[in-house]
């Protein structure tokens, strides 16, 4: 067992643990594939566009795959409801996470992450919602992981893997979820009655 004493950026409650991103997740931290597209298909291809700036997940911009490749692609790498996206190149976009909801594609086609997009998948005991709050809470310190030129960029699986998440019980992962979406749902009522 690796000490992590040296690693551990602020104290966590007794009852919370770190705990690298590797060992949270179901699924291997990885990138999706490069797609060959097509004008028109049954799956579709979730590119970093799709994980917008201000909007959220937006499935609209996605593209078609060309079923002809549809062997690469086993079940596990067809996005699955509650995936976190991170955009892991361009200038930008890097480090830009997003939560990817079934509820988001009405097409309801299926759809496999692109090679710019890396995808976890965290254990059923560990809230999907928790994983990505405490991500998007570091977005800016993941875009600054990115390595290679500057036009060039890239957030490596190996250096998502390696993250030590503070992981609470799943009752405080509940409560954090709840006191969260209580919050912008606060958010979002002051900024309708300002319009």
């Amino acid at each position: 067992m690796c000490c992590i004493d040296e690693e551990i950026p602020y104290d966590i409650p007794d009852s919370w643990e770190w705990v690298r991103l590797k060992n949270c997740c179901i699924k291997e931290i990885r990138r999706g594939k490069s797609p060959k597209y097509t004008t028109k298909s049954n799956t579709l291809v979730f590119a970093q566009k799709c994980n917008t700036k201000y909007n959220g997940i937006d499935i609209g911009l996605a593209l078609y795959l060309d079923e002809s490749t549809l062997g690469r692609y086993p079940n596990e790498e067809y996005m699955h409801d509650n995936d976190v996206v991170v955009n892991s190149t361009g200038t930008g976009t890097l480090g830009r996470i997003g939560l990817y909801r079934t509820t988001d594609n009405i097409s309801g086609l299926p759809i496999v992450p692109d090679s710019h997009v890396t995808v976890i998948r965290g254990f059923r005991s560990i809230r999907a919602f928790y994983l990505y709050i405490f991500m998007k809470a570091n977005q800016s310190v993941l875009e600054k992981k990115g390595e290679g030129s500057t036009n060039q960029k890239e957030l490596k699986p190996i250096t998502l893997k390696e993250i030590l998440v503070p992981m609470p019980p799943a009752s405080e992962q509940q409560r954090i979820e709840n006191a969260i979406i209580t919050a912008f749902s606060f958010v979002e009522t002051i900024e309708k009655s300002l319009n």
